[in-house]
């Protein structure tokens, strides 16, 4: 098994039809759409900070693992009343740190966001912004072992290892309010080369990523909200990857329903082409987070993989 997961990142690095897929995977985006999009940066007011880490189809060998750390927060609200910041446009900044080990390959990014939010009227404000940072790719030969000890026959393995450091942009756009939100973000847009294996056509770069979200918010009870999205994935020449998802949340709260309400959440997500996604999380004491997520494979790499998991934690500042 071993050996026909390594040859497979082994197509990953070096063919370019795979390349497009270079996106870490996440189920947890739901409970932080910064993720997805640098313009949601500031949309909470407070400050927020959330790490989560993925571990993708547990039992297969070289299988990835992702961890993140993010942050953000809209910008001087306190020197306004609350009731000319509702009509006043605001900034947001953020960063947002990750690795991802998929085999022998490694990407970690260090990225910091800025947003500006503009109020189209009392409810609904649409935000630019981007992410801006450096991105490092590494690549271990040595953790790769071709048939026949033919390593230094293949162009990828035989040019030994590969550290390559690129600067990385990523640009946004989010319409939102309390009761929807659209976004379209597209990652990695100066689309540079980390690899080119010599006498061969084959090239490894960064391939621009294009997302594009969206989502209501219906009142069922009192307490009760529910929360019907979507997410569009597409990188050339994959295939459009769509998640089609649905999250429930209980409000413990007896006055007007907040986004900072104690509550409790239950999800579940369909991908196209990939998995059936369960999804369970708490918010308490105002300040806390914890999330849950379990992926059912349902690709082709089901009779080799018992599922991933992911887990998110969160702290919000009062």
């Amino acid at each position: 098994m071993k050996k026909y997961c390594i040859l497979l990142f082994i197509f990953l690095l070096a063919a370019s039809v795979a390349e497009a897929q270079q996106k870490a995977l996440s189920s947890q985006y739901m409970t932080n759409y910064f993720l997805l999009n640098p313009a949601v940066a500031g949309f909470e007011k407070a400050p927020a900070f959330k790490a989560g880490f993925r571990n993708q189809w547990v039992g297969f060998d070289g299988a990835p693992k992702t961890f993140y750390i993010s942050g953000e927060t809209a910008l001087f609200q306190n020197s306004r009343s609350r009731s000319r910041r509702r009509m006043q446009a605001f900034h947001g900044a953020g960063g947002y740190i990750y690795t991802d080990n998929t085999g022998p390959t490694k990407q970690t990014a260090v990225l910091a966001s800025y947003a500006y939010h503009v109020p189209l009227n009392r409810e609904i404000y649409l935000s630019s912004g981007m992410f801006v940072g450096v991105q490092q790719f590494k690549f271990d030969p040595n953790k790769v072992e071709l048939a026949d000890n033919s390593n230094h026959l293949d162009p990828v393995t035989a040019a030994g290892p590969i550290n390559k450091f690129m600067p990385d942009l990523t640009l946004g756009t989010y319409l939102h309010s309390e009761e929807f939100f659209v976004g379209v973000s597209l990652f990695q847009v100066l689309g540079n080369k980390f690899f080119e294996a010599e006498n061969t056509n084959n090239e490894s770069r960064l391939y621009r990523h294009l997302f594009v979200s969206g989502g209501y918010n219906f009142d069922v009870h009192r307490n009760i909200s529910l929360t019907p999205s979507l997410l569009l994935k597409y990188a050339e020449p994959a295939p459009v990857q769509v998640d089609v998802n649905v999250k429930g949340i209980y409000h413990f709260s007896k006055r007007r329903r907040k986004a900072t309400d104690d509550q409790l959440w239950a999800g579940i997500s369909y991908r196209t082409q990939d998995a059936i996604v369960g999804l369970l999380g708490t918010q308490f004491k105002e300040q806390y987070q914890f999330s849950y997520s379990y992926d059912i494979t349902v690709s082709r790499l089901r009779p080799y993989s018992a599922g991933s998991h992911e887990i998110m934690l969160g702290f919000r500042l009062k």
